[in-house]
């Protein structure tokens, strides 16, 4: 791996990757609808090109950049004109997938999906704009995104029915892996991004500076709001997040709706206020580092169940709980035991083999992210047969420090590029 750094300035100047101007972009029809609706048109906002003060194309290592501003809804439809080729190339590549989760919505699960839209429409607002904006700026009808975006919920909803696995599962154990250390004033947080292979080319960044909200930094998926990736906002607020294959679903607020809530939380206990909200649906893992308070704390939630852990030395984690409180949630037995269980174990590993965890380097903690025992279902993830885990790219924060960084791709060959924090 090549462990060279290249400063990636947010909040400056650009070097040479390729700067797109405003003037590529201009008002234009969108189409916006929901299930049983008929598509409504809306005309972009005129002079809606200021939102796009810059962007820069990706490269071999840094992924396709944009810096957007303006109300939800405007950065959701600058998001969605940028990238709307990506979003809908990734609906493209996992078309039966998806097919499957868009007819259980549009049909047995038509009054789930009733639910759902009213709860983000209720409890997140901003978040629910924003979609609506990224569907029209996309030209994708919202019914489609908004299906995207409860994929988890879908998929443990149609699991349930059916007594399988999960849609997860199915798609071949796609998960992520974290290590965090935290000791006398230091923290250095390493994330593993990992996904279907699909979107191994689809990934982008995105600077979003609300109107009347906190800034924000993060990597994002085609289609997928903002905060499932790892993210990190102006107040040093890092999010970085761990699919959790709950078989328990609630009707309630959608995971991914309370990530992207968790962008603008203004610290850590905001940000485990919206991660524990009352009516979420579903199980997830959250690590929340305040960079300016060198803090870091863990919390694994259930539909039913919550267990916030302060970090203090070492921590990891993978996909299934392991809190006391939390293990005996009911999951997904062939998840846990195939691509989560594998990664715990080679992390636990190298943690047991260190002789001190008193000193230890981000080069150190880069060691088990970056390897492949257990492969196809290792900490690096590469595509093997039928097992389409792919780490999309490792994210690093650093306190004290102001800058983040980002590798595109398997950690075991990529380079870092370093990112201003907003």
């Amino acid at each position: 791996m090549k462990i060279g750094r290249r400063r990636f300035v947010v909040n400056g100047a650009f070097g040479t990757l390729g700067l797109f101007t405003a003037s590529a972009f201009g008002g234009c029809a969108v189409v916006v609808g929901g299930p049983g609706q008929a598509p409504q048109k809306e005309e972009a906002a005129p002079g809606a090109e200021k939102l796009f003060p810059r962007s820069v194309a990706g490269s071999d290592t840094a992924f396709p950049y944009l810096e957007v501003s303006g109300t939800p809804r405007e950065i959701g439809r600058g998001i969605g004109r940028m990238f709307g080729d990506k979003i809908r190339l990734g609906f493209e590549r996992r078309a039966d997938w998806f097919g499957d989760l868009k007819a259980f919505a549009a049909g047995e699960g038509k009054s789930a999906y009733d639910v759902f839209v009213a709860a983000a429409q209720k409890h997140t607002p901003r978040a629910f704009s924003e979609l609506q904006g990224w569907a029209q700026g996309a030209e994708i009808p919202f019914e489609t995104m908004m299906v995207l975006n409860l994929k988890a919920e879908f998929g443990a909803l149609i699991a349930k029915k059916e007594m399988a696995a999960s849609t997860e599962a199915v798609e071949g154990n796609p998960g992520c892996s974290t290590v965090v250390f935290v000791q006398d004033g230091q923290v250095i947080h390493l994330h593993n991004e990992d996904g279907h292979e699909v979107y191994r080319d689809l990934m982008f960044m995105i600077k979003a500076v609300p109107d009347n909200g906190i800034p924000y930094v993060c990597l994002s998926y085609p289609g997928v709001l903002p905060g499932n990736a790892p993210a990190v906002n102006a107040r040093g607020l890092v999010q970085t997040t761990n699919f959790i294959a709950c078989k328990e679903v609630r009707l309630g607020v959608g995971r991914y709706f309370l990530d992207r809530m968790i962008l603008e939380a203004s610290g850590i206990d905001e940000a485990l206020a919206w991660s524990t909200h009352p009516d979420r649906a579903f199980g997830y893992h959250h690590v929340f580092t305040s960079l300016s308070e060198k803090r870091s704390v863990a919390v694994e939630v259930s539909p039913d169940k919550k267990e916030i852990k302060e970090i203090n030395g070492l921590y990891y984690h993978t996909n299934h709980l392991v809190f006391d409180e939390m293990r005996d949630e009911d999951q997904d037995e062939k998840y846990v035991s195939s691509s989560s269980t594998s990664r715990w174990d080679v992390i636990s590993r190298w943690a047991k083999g260190l002789k001190s965890t008193d000193s230890l380097t981000l080069e150190d903690l880069r060691v088990p992210l970056s390897s492949h025992d257990g492969k196809p279902y290792s900490p690096c993830r590469h595509p093997d047969g039928d097992v389409k885990g792919f780490t999309l790219a490792q994210a690093v924060f650093e306190a004290p420090g102001e800058t983040f960084g980002i590798i595109k791709g398997q950690p075991c060959k990529g380079q870092i590029e370093t990112y201003s924090r907003p």
